[in-house]
């Protein structure tokens, strides 16, 4: 099987979100001051998004994209907006194998309440690093191998796809030029701060992985960080 890559939509940690490594079910509100109220699903998605820096760069959900990763999505409620964040993993291209979902309420005075979860642990390094060492536009993203059972077994962490660590990444411009070289980290992230623009991003074949390099990914970075995953084929049938 060929190796791919997934362009994911603009969405991401050094942590990963899941039910444990997540913030707690029920964390007491965050009033968050506001002087005219949360008057927009945009403006309750910020609030969410806010809550956690593993959720940066995170977009709303694009029903045309195909292999979106990563997003949010929310609704009106009588009492103010309803917010659910979405990360999934493994083979998006054909609609991500796994998810993982995060339930808000976001009162219209801007309190922001986490209601419960559902979906298995997200692996570490999906979809990338938040931490702090880009805090501007630029790109981040995370190196797979998969698969990793014989038969892919929906939903069971022990399938997830494994990080690729120590893989070379390139970041190309629109011209061809090199920008930015770098090294995956133990959780296969990388992270690189970049002007808006468009870039190629593409790794090097990893000693072991039988599929070679992970086809390039185009990417369109704008005010946040974009972010890639990289696929590697491990062979495993």
């Amino acid at each position: 099987m060929a190796a791919t890559a997934l362009l994911l939509g603009a969405c991401t940690p050094a942590t990963a979100p899941s039910p444990s490594a997540a913030p707690p079910s029920q964390p007491p509100p965050t009033a968050v001051p506001t002087a005219t109220g949360v008057l927009s699903t945009q403006a309750a998605a910020a609030l969410v998004l806010s809550t956690d820096p593993r959720f940066a760069g995170i977009e709303q959900q694009n029903q045309g994209l195909i292999g979106q990763c990563c997003s949010w999505t929310a609704t009106p409620t009588a009492t103010g907006y309803a917010v659910v964040i979405e990360i999934g993993w493994g083979d998006c291209p054909a609609g991500c194998i796994n998810r993982h979902h995060w339930f808000y309420a976001v009162n219209a005075d801007g309190t922001v309440t986490l209601d419960h979860e559902d979906g298995p642990p997200v692996p570490a390094g999906v979809p990338g690093p938040a931490d702090g060492t880009a805090g501007g536009p630029g790109i981040r993203g995370i190196a797979t191998a998969g698969p990793v059972c014989p038969v892919v077994r929906p939903n069971d962490p022990n399938c997830a796809d494994r990080p690729v660590a120590g893989a070379t990444v390139h970041v190309l411009d629109v011209t061809g030029l090199e920008v930015a070289t770098l090294q995956t980290d133990a959780s296969g992230s990388f992270v690189v701060t970049l002007p808006p623009g468009q870039y190629r991003v593409q790794a090097d074949a990893v000693d072991g992985l039988m599929g070679g390099a992970p086809t390039p990914a185009d990417v369109m970075v704008g005010s946040g960080l974009a972010l890639v995953q990289l696929t590697y084929d491990t062979g495993i049938r």
